[in-house]
């Protein structure tokens, strides 16, 4: 069963020609990371999807906005492991910028003493600022409840100042 917010969400970014706006939510897991700056290029990504991909058929994002967010399941070191191999295999060179949604299970992340106490935040700062794009954390858009449907493969503009994500739409 579709939850009725999903449903019109989806139903929105399918059939109407209105770009799709998130703003910036400083409660989300990812919002403290931001590098500033502005970016246009084309959207997509999923930290699991990509890294699949990564060294087995995944396209150039040269030029693209890579739109990351995590869902429940794995630990710190796993987002760890997932944007290293990323960037070893140059999968992220030539990006235009990081979109950063939700990362569920770190909501109240303290730091795993494992990683030298080290949180998703302190992850994701230390990984992503290293590609010199602007990144945009804190959006919330994901697999947390109520997330707006994001067109993949299309045009969007990111604004770091202003907090938005602007998505055109997949339908003209």
């Amino acid at each position: 069963m579709v939850r009725a917010g999903v449903s019109e969400a989806l139903r929105r970014a399918l059939m109407t020609t209105a770009p799709v706006t998130i703003h910036r939510d400083i409660s989300q897991a990812s919002a403290a990371v931001t590098v500033e700056s502005t970016a246009t290029g084309v959207v997509g990504g999923n930290l699991d999807a990509i890294r699949t991909e990564a060294g087995a058929g995944l396209p150039s994002l040269k030029g693209a906005i890579l739109f990351l967010e995590h869902q429940r399941g794995t630990g710190l070191g796993e987002v760890d492991r997932a944007l290293t191999q990323l960037t070893r295999t140059g999968a992220m060179e030539g990006l235009c910028g990081v979109a950063l949604g939700q990362f569920l299970g770190f909501d109240q992340d303290v730091g795993d003493p494992t990683l030298g106490g080290w949180g998703i935040a302190d992850v994701l700062r230390d990984r992503l600022t290293r590609l010199g794009v602007p990144v945009l954390g804190g959006l919330p858009a994901g697999h947390g409840l109520h997330p707006p449907t994001i067109p993949l493969g299309t045009q969007a503009t990111m604004d770091t100042a202003e907090g938005t994500l602007m998505v055109q739409p997949a339908v003209v």
